[in-house]
């Protein structure tokens, strides 16, 4: 059966932009222009998967997100945002959203994002294989909270890939939410010795010794924030 997709942003370009990366893909995509039309369509119907627009007009992409979570519905929900503004990442990663992909982004990219979240959906402890299904499931330990499972979890993925910066990235979101601060910049460090280029960390440090530290903007290092 066809994965089923839902698209929710409000600039008509968008929409028609990842209608067309998906035309070739075995996905059911359907559309909705704003907040209300989304909640409506979500009651009405289920979806694996949502595209939400964090910023719209109307209701937000955030209210959009506590509301499907007030309902009870867990769909797996992928925000969109403008590239450097994510600036409410930990309550949406607090209200379940996977993953973000910043605006522009490529078809590649948003066709590779989409795979890596349908994919996670079917990762069980008990079959994690490779790298990217035990940095995967830590993601998923990160979002429900799962902060000791998380761990054990990044710390084999360092084990099997010790020249990876995304373990290193990740173990300083980690610790954030623990409220680790110089515990989180020796990650993000050690994640940064290993790849000067991996931006993620390089957001994390700069953002973590900020004089005013905030923990808007943590990057999870998704395939779509680049290297």
């Amino acid at each position: 059966m066809s994965k089923k997709i839902l698209v929710v942003d409000d600039e008509k370009n968008i929409r028609m932009t990842l209608t067309h990366c998906f035309k070739d893909q075995a996905y059911e995509i359907e559309v909705a222009v704003n907040g209300e039309e989304a909640l409506k369509k979500i009651i009405d119907a289920d979806y694996d998967l949502i595209l939400l627009d964090i910023k719209m007009p109307g209701m937000t992409g955030m209210q959009v997100l506590e509301k499907l979570r007030e309902r009870g519905s867990k769909v797996d929900v992928i925000m969109m945002t403008a590239y450097g503004t994510i600036e409410r990442a930990v309550e949406a990663m607090k209200l379940g959203a996977i993953d973000f992909i910043s605006k522009p982004f490529t078809p590649e990219e948003i066709r590779n994002i989409v795979k890596d979240v349908l994919d996670r959906q079917t990762l069980y402890e008990e079959n994690l294989e490779t790298f990217k299904d035990v940095i995967g499931f830590a993601k998923k330990c990160l979002i429900d909270g799962a902060y000791g499972k998380a761990e054990e979890y990044l710390i084999k993925a360092v084990a099997m890939d010790v020249d990876a910066p995304e373990p290193h990235n990740l173990l300083g979101i980690l610790s954030e939410y623990r409220k680790e601060i110089q515990k989180a910049q020796m990650h993000y460090r050690a994640a940064l010795a290993l790849d000067p280029s991996y931006t993620p960390a390089t957001r994390n440090l700069e953002r973590t010794v900020q004089w005013k530290y905030t923990q808007k903007g943590m990057e999870l290092g998704d395939e779509s924030n680049g290297k």
